[in-house]
């Protein structure tokens, strides 16, 4: 909420229509409980009241520090190098949760 008060105050919004969220697979996170949490604090809020709010998930990253290749994983307890099987690997993206875009 403090992101989106900031861009509000900043870009002189008076209404968000829609926001825009990309969540990691592995996010402690799920979207109902953004939401849920979003629409008690924006409640007493003009600009951010009935806002929509759109998820987008992604899958989790890791480098293989032999190969250097960057793999997407569907299994967060995969423990391999997809590319050449090194168990040499390092989580590089995973329990992110970001604002892609806002609407008005």
């Amino acid at each position: 909420m403090e992101i989106l008060g900031k861009v509000i105050k900043e870009n002189k919004i008076t209404k968000i229509k829609k926001i825009n969220f990309e969540i990691s697979s592995i996010a402690n996170i799920e979207p109902l409980s953004i939401e849920f949490y979003y629409n008690f604090l924006a409640k007493d809020n003009k600009a951010l009241k009935n806002a929509k709010l759109l998820f987008k998930k992604t899958k989790m990253k890791a480098k293989c520090k032999d190969c250097n290749k960057i793999s997407e994983m569907e299994d967060i307890f995969l423990t391999h190098c997809l590319n050449c099987s090194s168990k040499n690997i390092r989580v590089v993206k995973s329990d992110e949760i970001k604002i892609l875009s806002i609407e008005t």
